[in-house]
Formats: C-alpha cells, structure tokens, sequence
C-alpha cells in the first residue's frame, strides 16, 4: 500500500437501526470513518481511515477491513467497549441517536493526531468526521498548516448549541466544510442556503458543502463565488445511515482527481451515497465495486 492521498478520521461504531415500520435490524457495521473509507475507495483507492477499535469490535469485521486492503496501522485499540448506538428513524425522514457507552466512551474512541500513522501524515486530504468537539478541535489543530494538506471538517449535530463560537472559530481553520442541512440551520438559524454558504466560506473555507438530504447538495467555491448544485444520485434507499459520510469520502476522492471540477466531485458523492443508503448498516459498502461506481457516475453524467 503506497501512502495514502486521503485520510478518513473518525469512529467505528456497531449500530441497531430500527426504520418508521418498527422493523429492526440489530448489530449493523457502521461509524463514519468506515463509510467515508469505503466511499472514498470507490474513487481514490489511496484512501486509509484512523479509527479506534473497541475491545469487542467484531473479528469478523475486522477481517473485512483487511481484505479490503486497509492498513490495521490507523485502527488503534482502546481498552473499551465499542461504541453501540439506537438509530431510530421516523416517517419524516428524521432520527434520534441513542448512544448505549455515553459521552466519554464517545471521546476515548474518538481518534488523536498520536493515533495517525507516520506515512499517513503525508496525506493531501485529512476529513475530520463528526465526533466530539474536543477531538475535533484538537485534530484540526494537529493538522492544520500542514505542507500540501488540505483539511476538511464534517460536524456532529449534538454539539453545536453553547458552542457557535468555538465552532465559527474551528471552521475558519478548515479548508473545506461540508455541514448538513441541519448542522447548518441550528449554525445560522435560517434556511437559505445560499447565503449560509457564503456566510460560512467568510469564515475561511475555500469551498463550502451543504447536505440537504432529499434535494441533494449545494457546493460553494469561494474563490469564484460559484454555487452549484447536485441531486441526489437515483435509487433505492433503505436505511440512511452513512449517507452523508459516504457523500463526503466520495466528494474528496473525486477532488482529489481534479481539484477543479466541484461539480464531478458532488456527483461522484451522490454515487457513493447511494450505495450506502441501499442496504443497512454498511453493508453495500463493503460490496461496492469500483467500476461500477465509476460507470454510474459516467452514465449520469452522459444522461440528457
């Protein structure tokens, strides 16, 4: 494995996701260090994730990580137990997170710049998923100003009221952001994305990402003061956790190709989406092939 161009930061987690019908499917794989992973591999095989490995972690999937071909360097052990969540989502398409270990056991697995390998901190991308605040800030301040490195920074919902100006402040420092709608909404207090956008890159981001979930994303390059705009990639959705961090590891991979086309980033993005939210759990990602991520997005691209 060459060094990698891409680094996914963030947790595993082992998920029961219980749909509107009552339906339930426990025990799914899943934390958005492996989809984003997974995602981003569909584009950029020169992809690694630094993720904690709870003491309860399956060995079975471990075996899946390393069949894939990632390295077990970026998957610290701690001395605790995985982190276990309750995905209850409703007809609306929201959700409530119930998480089992607590909000510490939330920070210990949360990975550190000491978690990142030596040959993984030569990467032009780091994306920094959702975790703790302090994890995150500490991490985007490890890796910040780093000689040809980009940061990217994803959010976690939870923490966002109390902390709007330690927020405004982490994503100055970053290099791309890529909220959701909803990370946004509770940020600005309003819905208009545009100008959220551009309130957001006027903190410091030279491209600013807006998840809208059913209406696709929005993606502002600051330099040119360009919005674009991209559905959702068509198909069956199932279960739509993952979403939004596969969305993210695509979109980077696909950067990573050529810096200059947001638009072919956002699409690729919305193709890796869609092969998560087709199954539970992560599943499809571990299924996804790369051809036929490349072939969906070159069929969408081509479509009148």
């Amino acid at each position: 494995m060459n060094d990698p161009r891409l680094v996914c930061l963030g947790n595993l987690t082992i998920d029961d996701v219980v749909l509107p019908d009552g339906s339930e499917r426990p025990g799914c794989t899943g934390g958005d260090a492996l989809y984003a992973c997974f995602a981003a591999r569909l584009f950029e095989p020169r992809t690694e994730m630094v993720a904690p490995v709870g003491s309860d972690w399956p060995a079975s999937t471990s075996l899946q990580i390393r069949t894939a071909g990632l390295s077990e360097a970026g998957l610290p052990p701690r001395d605790i137990p995985s982190l276990h969540n309750r995905v209850a989502y409703d007809a609306d398409g929201g959700r409530i997170w119930t998480l089992f270990n607590g909000d510490d056991a939330f920070h210990t697995l949360s990975p550190t710049v000491a978690d990142i390998p030596q040959s993984f901190l030569k990467a032009e991308i780091f994306l920094i998923l959702a975790m703790t605040l302090e994890a995150q800030v500490d991490l985007v301040a490890g890796l910040k100003d780093r000689p040809g490195s980009l940061v990217a920074l994803d959010m976690q919902e939870d923490y966002i009221r109390g902390n709007e100006q330690v927020l405004r402040n982490l994503i100055g420092r970053c290099d791309i952001f890529m909220p959701s709608a909803d990370e946004a909404q509770q940020l600005l207090g309003h819905q208009d994305w545009d100008a959220a956008a551009r309130t957001f890159a006027d903190l410091g981001p030279q491209v600013v990402v807006l998840k809208l979930g059913g209406d696709g994303v929005l993606v502002h390059d600051r330099a040119a003061d360009r919005m674009i705009r991209v559905p959702p990639f068509p198909g069956q959705v199932v279960d739509t956790t993952g979403a939004g961090d596969s969305f993210c590891g695509g979109f980077l991979a696909a950067l990573l190709q050529d810096r200059g086309d947001l638009e072919s980033a956002a699409r690729a993005g919305a193709v890796a989406a869609a092969f998560a939210v087709s199954d539970y759990g992560a599943d499809p990602m571990f299924k996804a092939e790369p051809g036929e991520a490349r072939r969906r997005l070159q069929a969408w691209r081509d479509a009148p």
